[in-house]
């Protein structure tokens, strides 16, 4: 003898309940037989089954995208093995009213002064083409103390100032830079290679570092997002552009940033 738990079911008698033999639940489109004999009991539970769809999140304000060609896919994907970037993604569950690609193809984090516009949040994904070409990766100082030195922290400085000058209330998420490597020779062999001496996580470490100095959040795709033994499978390219996979997981950890600023 067992207990039948059913979710959600509606349960249909076949004869009167002092007469009954037999009787059929049906339960999410399906019907169930059962003998009376076989069962003690029934239980029914007020929850009903998780839906595979989830209405997004109403966001009022602009999102503006800063990054590199990673960002920039998602309004061009259709040269490219990929259904949507990881913005699009995002805008399934945050909502936002407008949003704006600002992301330069090939682009290092200088490009990205130039590219900002007036908007409520920005996010800035930048790292893997500095790290591309050898920009100096630079220290904190630089981006305090605002040393227009040609380094990446003291660029990031003059895009973060481009940012408040557009919008002094803007609310500003930091990406670190997505694991890769390979891409004919563009990038190491390992994305823990150094390339003329400088190494893809002093990127990331600083970017980091901006994020704690001026109290963003950060969306840490370098740590989150794949590392050697997983890139090859999240990427369309060897390997640093994502695929659906790779940008799937890059929303979701962006989705996570957003929410801590969304929830204040």
């Amino acid at each position: 003898m067992r207990t039948k738990s059913f979710l959600s079911a509606i349960l249909c008698a076949m004869a009167s309940a002092a007469m009954a033999q037999s009787f059929t639940v049906y339960e999410n489109g399906k019907s169930h037989g059962f003998n009376d004999e076989d069962v003690d009991s029934i239980v029914f539970s007020a929850n009903r089954a998780q839906t595979s769809t989830q209405e997004p999140r109403q966001v009022k304000g602009r999102w503006c995208s800063l990054g590199t060609s990673i960002s920039w896919l998602n309004e061009n994907t259709a040269s490219y093995p990929i259904t949507k970037g990881y913005q699009t993604r995002v805008m399934e569950r945050l909502a936002f009213s407008k949003f704006s690609n600002q992301a330069v193809n090939g682009g290092t984090i200088s490009s990205a002064i130039n590219a900002v516009i007036n908007a409520d949040y920005y996010t800035i994904e930048h790292g893997i083409n500095d790290w591309g070409h050898s920009t100096p990766v630079g220290t904190i100082q630089d981006y305090i103390n605002n040393t227009k030195n040609g380094t990446f922290a003291a660029y990031y400085r003059q895009v973060i100032d481009r940012i408040f000058a557009r919008n002094p209330k803007a609310r500003v998420v930091l990406c670190t830079p997505r694991k890769a490597y390979g891409f004919n020779g563009y990038l190491p062999d390992h994305w823990y290679d150094a390339k003329n001496g400088i190494y893809l996580q002093e990127y990331a470490d600083i970017v980091r570092q901006i994020a704690a100095y001026e109290s963003f959040p950060v969306a840490d795709f370098f740590a989150e997002c794949g590392g050697q033994r997983q890139l090859g499978n999240l990427s369309y390219d060897v390997a640093l552009h994502p695929n659906d996979d790779g940008f799937q997981i890059m929303a979701n950890v962006l989705i996570q940033a957003f929410e801590k600023i969304l929830a204040e």
